[in-house]
């Protein structure tokens, strides 16, 4: 192999390669750079090739150039063989190759040590050649790893190539947009299936509410309050706040979940230039719930992807109404004030740090979650039911 070839793929450059080569090609670009478990000791490797899975990104779109520092960080916290499925443009029936290391500059680090490298492969095939995907991507497996697959763009615009592919995996991540995913798009991809779990890589944006929520009811001696809330109010923002992101959706689907609440009559959703009201009746083991979303317009100056800023739940008590509430300090702050007004609930205010977690950071921690998530099969049916509603009745 040739040596700018070696170092072309080491610096994440793509080198074309012979699909059926792929293998052979990636030992040999590898070279000595790399230490590999049960291989020869080497003097000075400059990176540690570690493989736990397979995970296959489908990316049937032009753009890409979001993709890539995404699947750089993923694959930087979850080492895996990058499988990157494109549609080209073209014309004939075959899947072209490339394969290019993943390693920030596969140097070493401060202390000597190797920097811990993977591999991303992509397979390129036109309108004429997508059938081909699956065989191609199944001949590209690590042998022996499990194979998730990440999925970007509507499902339904390629159905038989995501069943395909979904039907041999471990595990399905989907990371559509929010907001813009469609329902049927959502219960195409979150279908369940046997051997496999499905997840919404959204539901993975909210991880930290859900667990500042709980907290507040974590003493056995509030557990009773949970069955008389009667009222819950998530507030978001969005670049199009008409209707509310699936963020805050999966926000109140895991409350309803959780607290074993009920679908009860038609939600409505009412919007203006300024934003949106979402409402939604339920039942709980007390009585009637109100469940509402009030989303916002993001502003200006900061990114254009939706962000939960508040929760707020009320339950009746013997000497009033009795409040919940996590709120932001600000729009932009990652510190989130906690406040309770209940008679007998002794807790002084407080303000905890909350990050956004980012694109990567939801990704890879879907990867790093265990397969089985009891909160996430109880909340999607009540997501598929509020979504459902909400973009049938926006404006």
């Amino acid at each position: 192999m040739a040596e700018t070839s070696s170092d072309a793929f080491l610096q994440g450059r793509g080198v074309p390669v012979p699909l059926a080569r792929i293998d052979e090609t990636l030992e040999d670009l590898w070279g000595p750079a790399v230490a590999r478990a049960g291989g020869p000791e080497l003097e000075n490797p400059t990176a540690s090739r570690v493989v736990l899975a397979n995970l296959v990104v489908e990316r049937l779109t032009p753009e890409t150039g979001t993709l890539r520092p995404v699947i750089e960080a993923v694959v930087g916290r979850f080492p895996c063989r990058a499988i990157v499925i494109r549609e080209s443009d073209d014309q004939e029936r075959k899947v072209s190759a490339e394969v290019s290391a993943v390693c920030p500059a596969c140097a070493p680090q401060a202390n000597g040590e190797p920097r811990v490298g993977s591999e991303r492969i992509v397979l390129r095939a036109g309108p004429q050649a997508l059938d081909l995907l699956p065989g191609a991507v199944r001949s590209s497996l690590e042998t022996g790893l499990p194979m998730v697959l990440w999925w970007t763009t509507d499902p339904t615009a390629h159905e038989k190539l995501y069943r395909d592919l979904a039907a041999e995996s471990n595990r399905v991540m989907l990371d559509l947009p929010d907001p813009g995913a469609s329902v049927a798009a959502l219960k195409l991809g979150l279908a369940p299936a046997a051997g496999r779990c499905v997840r919404d890589a959204v539901w993975y944006g909210m991880i930290h509410w859900r667990e500042l929520a709980a907290r507040l009811f974590d003493h056995p001696d509030h557990h009773a309050i949970l069955r008389r809330i009667d009222a819950a109010t998530i507030t978001a923002l969005s670049p199009d706040p008409a209707a509310p992101p699936r963020l805050a959706l999966w926000l109140g689907a895991w409350l309803a979940g959780q607290l074993g609440w009920e679908r009860e009559g038609t939600p409505e959703l009412s919007a203006d230039g300024a934003g949106s009201i979402f409402k939604a009746r339920l039942r709980g083991p007390a009585g009637p719930i109100a469940l509402e979303f009030r989303t916002e317009p993001t502003p200006a100056d900061l990114a254009a992807t939706p962000r939960i800023l508040g929760v707020s739940l009320a339950a009746a008590g013997d000497r009033g109404v009795e409040t919940y509430q996590l709120h932001r300090s600000e729009p932009a702050s990652p510190d989130v004030r906690i406040l309770v007004e209940a008679e007998d609930y002794c807790r002084l205010p407080s303000t905890v740090h909350a990050e956004t977690p980012t694109p990567a950071q939801r990704v890879a921690t879907a990867l790093e979650f265990s397969r089985f998530d009891p909160p996430f099969e109880k909340a999607a049916p009540f997501l598929l039911w509020l979504l459902e509603h909400a973009q049938a009745k926006r404006p």
